[in-house]
C-alpha cells in the first residue's frame, strides 16, 4: 500500500503541542492519478463513509472523474501507528507527519490547514478550535506573560510504502 502523507511544518513560539481532534475534517486537493483532472477543496472526514459503487467496500471519499466512467477513485484516512502524530515544541521548523491517506486512482496534491486545531502552550494552557488557515496564529499566554505563536506554516505531501 502506498500512502500520501501530509507533513506539517511551522516555526513555533512557546508551544508544547499542536494536535487535531478525532474525526477532523481535512480540506485537500486531489488529482486523477492517470490524468490531469484536479478537484480542489475536497472535504474528507474519517467518520463519514461512502459506498464504493460495484463493490462491497466503503471509503472516506469517493468520486468518478468523468460522469460516464465506471471507474471510481477513492481514499481512506489512515493513522499510521508510530508515524502520524501531533506536533510538539521540539518539532520547531521540522516536518511532522500529521495524517495519511490510502489513495486508489487519485493522489493528494495539497492540504489546506483550517480550523479545529488544539494548541497547548509551554505553560500548559489549551486553546481549542484554533484556525491556521491564514498561515499563522498568535495569542498571549497570561501564565507565561509572553506571546505564543505558530508562524510560517507550510506543508508537503510525501509518499510512504506501508
Amino acid at each position: 500500500m502506498v500512502l500520501n502523507v501530509v507533513e506539517f511544518c511551522a516555526n513555533l513560539e512557546n508551544i508544547q503541542s499542536i494536535s487535531l481532534p478525532e474525526h477532523h475534517t481535512f480540506c485537500i486537493d486531489v488529482k486523477d492519478s492517470t490524468g490531469d483532472d484536479v478537484r480542489e477543496n475536497v472535504r474528507v472526514n474519517d467518520s463519514e463513509e461512502q459506498d464504493i459503487p460495484n463493490s462491497r467496500g466503503t471509503a472516506h471519499f469517493a468520486l468518478k472523474w468523468a460522469k460516464d466512467s465506471r471507474k471510481v477513485s477513492y481514499l481512506h484516512v489512515v493513522p499510521i501507528k508510530g508515524v502520524t502524530r501531533p506536533v510538539t515544541g521540539e518539532d520547531d521548523s521540522k516536518p511532522v507527519p500529521i495524517v495519511a491517506f490510502d489513495c486508489r486512482g487519485l493522489d493528494v496534491i495539497k492540504w489546506h490547514p483550517e480550523d479545529g486545531f488544539e494548541v497547548v502552550t509551554a505553560s500548559g494552557k489549551t486553546f481549542e478550535d484554533v484556525d491556521l488557515s491564514s498561515g499563522e496564529w498568535v495569542e498571549y499566554d497570561e501564565d507565561l506573560s509572553e506571546s505564543v505563536g505558530i508562524y510560517d506554516i507550510t506543508s508537503q505531501i510525501t509518499t510512504r510504502k506501508q
